[in-house]
């Protein structure tokens, strides 16, 4: 039995090891209630979304999810394509850049320029400047559009918000292919 212990086996050196390992000292642990939405996680177009996810500001585990089921067809945002945008900045355009991932996924790939790492789920208006344009972009569009749609919902002037469709992997489709895939 290895309670407090963890066994590692080396395939290569066909070795087996054991490390220690510590308890926190607050006593805590956190409970896992289900699995993680794979889907959901990796912002596919085509991920399910949960309607009966309840949005406290911190639960559930997908990333997907709907905050209150925002109706993103009325918002007037704007969508802007990476060759879009790059052409924009080439031009001069600085927005303030906001990614809506996790700051796991960030900490994988991330547009170089990115001014603010906020979770699409907790994206509020006094996390973004009172003035000027704001690039909001994440893995693959969804949740953008979904923190674009919310900023709206909560008083933030539409015309100044741009949603990188595709998101951060479109971008490296269309622009920078050398940046690493998730």
């Amino acid at each position: 039995l290895l309670v407090g212990r963890i066994l590692v086996y080396d395939a290569m050196g066909m070795r087996f090891s054991e490390a220690g390992l510590l308890r926190r000292g607050d006593g805590e642990r956190e409970v896992i209630t289900e699995l993680i939405d794979y889907q959901g996680f990796c912002a596919g177009p085509d991920a399910p979304v949960k309607k009966d996810v309840v949005d406290d500001g911190g639960g559930g585990r997908t990333m997907d999810e709907t905050v209150e089921s925002l109706d993103m067809s009325s918002s007037s945002f704007h969508n802007v394509t990476p060759k879009e945008a790059l052409k924009k900045l080439s031009q001069g355009w600085s927005p303030w850049v906001l990614d809506v991932r996790l700051q796991t996924e960030n900490d994988i790939v991330a547009l170089p320029f990115t001014d603010a790492v906020v979770p699409h789920r907790t994206v509020r208006p006094h996390q973004i400047p009172k003035e000027g344009e704001v690039l909001i972009y994440c893995k693959a569009g969804v949740r953008g559009k979904k923190a674009c749609a919310t900023l709206v919902e909560l008083g933030v002037d539409p015309e100044r918000l741009y949603n990188l469709d595709g998101g951060i992997m479109e971008w490296q489709r269309q622009v920078d292919t050398s940046m690493p895939r998730y």
